[in-house]
């Protein structure tokens, strides 16, 4: 699998500044060298899975969102998936799916969690 260090790096440092926290910070909570930091947010360093997770766990990122972005799956793909799972099903199938989406629109409207 190929993975967009320079990407990564993108998004570790978008979600630095979201929670305003410095280069510094982030290093000294995540025990790594000075300017370390810097060089993964420029795709200059590769860093380790374990780097990744020290740095994941001080910005309350989840691996997905780290490696893959924010959902782990762009919405396009998200609704790709579904698209095709939604043809495999008979028409009442359908209906049925249709229908759960919209209750489950109802209740994101009304301010309801979904377990």
């Amino acid at each position: 699998m190929y993975m967009d260090y320079t990407e990564i790096g993108r998004r570790i440092a978008q979600k630095r500044r979201k929670l305003l926290l410095t280069q510094a910070e982030v290093e000294a909570k995540a025990d790594l060298s000075p300017r370390y930091l810097s060089n993964i947010e420029r795709g200059r360093s590769i860093p380790s899975i374990d780097v990744l997770m020290q740095i994941a766990d001080v910005l309350h990122m989840t691996p997905d969102e780290v490696l893959l972005g924010a959902d782990g799956m762009q919405k396009g793909e998200l609704s790709g998936q579904l698209a095709a799972k939604l043809k495999r099903l008979d028409k009442k199938q359908q209906e049925q799916a249709l229908s759960f989406i919209a209750w489950l629109g109802a209740q994101e409207s009304a301010g309801q969690e979904i377990k």
